[in-house]
């Protein structure tokens, strides 16, 4: 154990790393109850308007590998500093678009700054806490993350609904300017260098060479291609099938919200502990299965969304395991396997979004969901067939 993880992290860190966790989980989901209103103001699809939430997924992909050795390198500190003034940009950039696409660069800028943000501070807590703590933390700030798309989201929905599609956009990037001060002053300067070499391509290849690691982002990136294929879709789905409009959206998107929080706790306490991955594959199975089956209901309004709410709790279990079991096999490139977990969240996002799109587009919302249960059933093998029966998922003293 190092002398950064014997000293540990403070409260006041750890509730600023959670309130960046809220803001950059806001921004990322924020297209979602407006994807009908922004087709309808730049004169296109659904399935059109939701490829700017894939094109905030592929810069996000893009920018967390390159983003991981540098704050190896660096530190953490400047890395979420930057990372914050950047998704700033993109938000306030968002909101005064006056195209498609002006709006899709400034989502690009969007993920590029967002991409800064959670694995970095992911690895300062593995850099900072004991293993066998790393997990709960993961969990709080993880979940914490998931308070945005139960406060954040639906506080979006209904500022949309009051003064227009813009009125988010401005508001959300005022916010995230201001958690900046806060997260200056919380990150410790000692932090700001790790002195490590910034070489890329053997970063890379300490990772790569792993089979393991592999196998964590295979597992990750099927994983999330249902989770966000449902955070980006499920507004949309409810105002076309059943008549809502944006405010109506509000309580839905909260109870997705206290789903995802709900399953990143128990995510947090599942991470490391025996028997996790039959959990994890057990989980993720059922939790594909109750999202295709929610695509494809004709019931009354509050049973979808009880199935969505359920949905979001088991497709949410598994970020909080599969960050432990990473950091645990990267040693001390901690941040490039973080940019590289990143990534396959994104590259599961960008499925989700837009392969999504097509799918909604040549078989409406019962083919996304098919797709979404196609997506779990892949990690979930992944998961219980390959990495419950290697060894090197077994963390110190407790096992998997």
């Amino acid at each position: 154990m190092t002398a950064a993880q014997q000293r540990g992290v403070s409260s006041w860190t750890l509730l600023s790393f959670a309130a960046v966790a809220f803001m950059a989980r806001s921004v990322m989901l924020m297209l979602g109850p407006l994807l009908v209103v922004l087709a309808d103001d730049f004169g296109t699809s659904i399935a059109v308007a939701g490829q700017l939430a894939a094109a905030t997924f592929v810069t996000w992909g893009i920018t967390a590998p390159l983003v991981g050795p540098i704050s190896d390198t660096y530190g953490r500190r400047p890395v979420l500093l930057i990372g914050v003034l950047l998704m700033t940009l993109g938000v306030l950039g968002s909101g005064v678009a006056w195209s498609y696409g002006s709006l899709l660069a400034a989502r690009l800028i969007t993920g590029v700054g967002t991409a800064m943000l959670p694995m970095t501070m992911r690895a300062a807590l593995a850099d900072n806490l004991p293993s066998e703590k790393v997990g709960k933390a993961v969990g709080f700030v993880t979940a914490s993350s998931w308070v945005g798309l139960a406060l954040g989201v639906p506080a979006i929905a209904l500022l949309g609904y009051i003064g227009g599609w813009r009125l988010p956009f401005y508001i959300t990037g005022a916010l995230s300017l201001a958690l900046w001060v806060p997260l200056y002053l919380s990150l410790p300067s000692g932090q700001q260098r790790l002195g490590q070499s910034i070489d890329l391509i053997n970063r890379f290849k300490v990772i790569g060479r792993q089979s393991a690691c592999w196998y964590v982002l295979i597992a990750n990136t099927a994983q999330q291609a249902t989770l966000l294929g449902l955070m980006t879709y499920f507004a949309a789905y409810m105002i076309e099938g059943y008549g809502w409009d944006e405010a109506d959206t509000a309580p839905g998107l909260a109870l997705l919200g206290v789903g995802a929080v709900i399953g990143s706790f128990a995510g947090g306490v599942l991470a490391g502990r025996a028997r996790s991955l039959e959990w994890l594959a057990a989980i993720s199975l059922v939790g594909g299965a109750v999202t295709g089956l929610l695509f494809a209901l004709d019931a009354h309004t509050w049973i979808v969304v009880s199935v969505a709410f359920v949905a979001s709790v088991l497709v949410s279990v598994s970020m909080p395991v599969l960050t432990t079991l990473i950091m645990h096999l990267a040693g001390q490139s901690r941040g490039t396997a973080g940019g590289m977990f990143t990534t396959s969240a994104q590259a599961g996002g960008v499925v989700g979004a837009s392969a999504g799109g097509l799918m909604l587009s040549l078989g409406g919302f019962p083919a996304v969901g098919l797709l979404y249960l196609l997506a779990a059933v892949l990690s979930a093998s992944v998961v219980g067939f390959i990495m419950r029966r290697s060894p090197a998922f077994r963390l110190e003293g407790k096992g998997t």
